[in-house]
């Protein structure tokens, strides 16, 4: 490898990583409710560690190509100032020759944030959702005592909490969404052993339909009862939770019957991808600085353009209903850059900047 492609892909490399980093910090940051309410439901820590893993990927897509400018603009910025970049034009090398490590590592970053969002991120969304569903599932006794961290709605809920396997004096109103009745279920003391939930002096009251214009409640009354503990966890929750079109693999979204949003959703992916090449020309093009004097309106028209394509990319989502003009704001701006940072590039190679 060429010394000039070995220093700067390290010295790109180098701010690219540092940038991801403080990306995945505050995503964690941003998340400490979310994070903190699993951790509460698990009790945990390898657990909430592993769920904070699964958080990460869902970040990349957007932080990669953000951290691509950043890394591109600072490198050039750092060579112009320093007089470095004119040290290697004076030694022969063109602009394209000087842009083109950092051009071929981001289309390998391209290729890597497209695996990122279309296999590693949405299988990160399923499996997260998923240990949230089974953590809920295996312990309903905690699914009753941090009711509020699981968001369970419209239960009237009563109890003595001893730790996180034994409740007593429990008492739940829930609502029967089939019969549009209340039921009740009450208990002196409920534990935990190993996978069964077990119960002593119970009374439950429902009701069955009967046909008649009366309500028909059934009483039961039980000193003890024993049945697997995922059941009341059923009850309690509703179905399954039901997985967004970004939760979906590139062979999900092959096989969705919703074709429109799933060509929708691949553009979007694809357009995250593109990114990290666009951005990265677009930091090297805009970068350089000419003269002691330094300008700021190369660094506000990068901005601007990294702008135009943020809210270009925000827009395409919200015009599902409309698939021509959600391509159209997902493809089109990244041509437009490639265009804007050759041009830039061919006025600074003949001294017009």
């Amino acid at each position: 490898m060429p010394i000039l492609w070995r220093y700067a892909l390290q010295s790109y490399l180098r701010v690219f990583s540092l940038s991801v980093c403080t990306f995945i910090a505050v995503l964690i940051v941003s998340r400490f409710k979310e994070i903190a309410r699993f951790t509460a439901l698990s009790g945990d820590f390898g657990k909430t560690g592993l769920f904070i893993l699964y958080h990460i990927p869902t970040i990349l897509p957007i932080a990669i190509p953000i951290s691509a400018l950043i890394a591109s603009l600072l490198l050039f910025q750092s060579l112009s100032r320093s007089f470095e970049l004119t040290a290697l034009r004076s030694s022969g090398l063109s602009l394209p020759k000087i842009v083109a490590p950092l051009l071929a590592i981001s289309l390998l970053l391209s290729i890597f944030n497209f695996s990122i969002c279309a296999e590693i991120a949405p299988y990160c969304r399923r499996e997260g959702k998923t240990m949230i569903y089974h953590q809920t599932t295996q312990n309903p006794l905690l699914l009753l005592q941090r009711q509020k961290l699981v968001k369970i709605k419209d239960a009237f809920l009563d109890m003595q909490v001893k730790d996180d396997e034994t409740t007593k004096d429990l008492t739940l109103i829930v609502p029967n969404e089939s019969t549009k009745r209340l039921s009740l279920l009450s208990a002196k003391k409920l534990w935990i052993d190993k996978e069964e939930l077990i119960g002593k002096d119970l009374a439950v009251v429902s009701y069955i339909d009967s046909g008649t214009e009366f309500d028909t409640l059934i009483i039961e009354n039980q000193s003890t009862m024993s049945t697997a503990a995922p059941l009341l966890s059923t009850a309690l929750k509703k179905n399954r939770p039901r997985l967004d079109i970004n939760a979906l693999n590139l062979k999900m979204l092959t096989l969705s019957k919703k074709p429109k949003p799933a060509r929708i959703e691949m553009l979007r992916r694809l357009s995250l991808s593109l990114a990290v090449f666009s951005f990265t020309f677009l930091g090297c093009a805009f970068g350089i600085e000419g003269g002691k004097n330094t300008s700021k309106k190369n660094l506000l028209f990068a901005l601007l353009l990294t702008l135009s394509v943020l809210m270009s990319y925000l827009m395409a989502k919200e015009l599902k209903n409309f698939p021509l003009f959600a391509i159209l704001a997902f493809i089109l701006p990244h041509p437009f850059i490639w265009f804007c940072s050759t041009l830039h590039l061919f006025r600074i190679s003949r001294g017009r900047v």
